[in-house]
């Protein structure tokens, strides 16, 4: 599948004109809960080979997105990339630290630029799970295959917040054991055997998890967004 991904990524620098400078999975097939009716989910960093297209007054386009049954390729150009790297963006921190890679940064695309903000992650992590929770979850068939997809989401975000933080509350023993059913019967399409005590914990955890996130003022620390200029006139060629 690799070889065929690669080809695919290969067809997309020829057809855009550009050059991929990094390439990984990501979704569901990173974080343990792929089933047979997953696809590839292709994330990828990118610049255009003709640099006169960076020097535009209209709006310029920084997204590449190409889908179909099996594969959902989509990609940044570096210049929206290091905008995000600059506001320490919690999905490209997890597309660099994906374990699945297929084009490697050969480069140092972040070379000699400040680490993530733990804080900020922290913050956008539990942004993303009350969102999630509250539009998608609350109220719905908690069996159905999208709303348990959404729930290990919200599992994944929640894990991820609390990992980050200075003191992370534990996980009890019975709820890693109701997430890790969860999670087997999600990849083994087999929704129906799930527990109902199963599905209780868990979003009895969800919610008191949620409620128990500490928000808190905080400043990030400065950063100097000529350091990301010169980096980006460094990997477009420019200097």
């Amino acid at each position: 599948m690799k070889k065929q991904i690669l080809e695919k990524l290969h067809d997309l620098e020829v057809n855009e004109n550009i050059t991929i400078l990094y390439a990984v999975e990501s979704g569901s097939r990173t974080h343990g809960y792929a089933n047979e009716d997953s696809d590839y989910d292709i994330k990828f960093i990118y610049k255009r080979n003709d640099i006169s297209k960076y020097l535009v007054l209209d709006n310029f386009c920084d997204v590449i997105q190409k889908e179909d049954e099996l594969f959902d390729l989509m990609g940044w150009d570096i210049k929206k990339a290091l905008n995000l790297h600059f506001k320490s963006n919690a999905s490209l921190y997890e597309w660099l630290n994906s374990p699945v890679v297929y084009i490697p940064d050969e480069i140092g695309l972040f070379r000699d630029l400040p680490e993530f903000n733990r804080e900020t992650l922290r913050h956008q992590y539990y942004g993303q799970a009350i969102k999630t929770n509250r539009k998608y979850i609350v109220g719905s068939n908690l069996r159905d295959k999208k709303i348990v997809k959404k729930t290990l989401y919200v599992i994944r975000c929640n894990m991820a917040w609390i990992d980050l933080s200075e003191n992370p509350p534990q996980v009890p023993d019975e709820v890693s054991e109701a997430i890790s059913n969860l999670r087997k019967n999600y990849m083994n399409l087999t929704l129906d055997e799930i527990a109902d005590e199963d599905l209780d914990l868990v979003h009895t955890w969800i919610e008191d998890v949620l409620n128990g996130f500490e928000k808190s003022k905080f400043k990030a620390p400065k950063r100097d967004i000529e350091d990301y200029n010169v980096r980006f006139q460094e990997i477009i060629g420019l200097t």
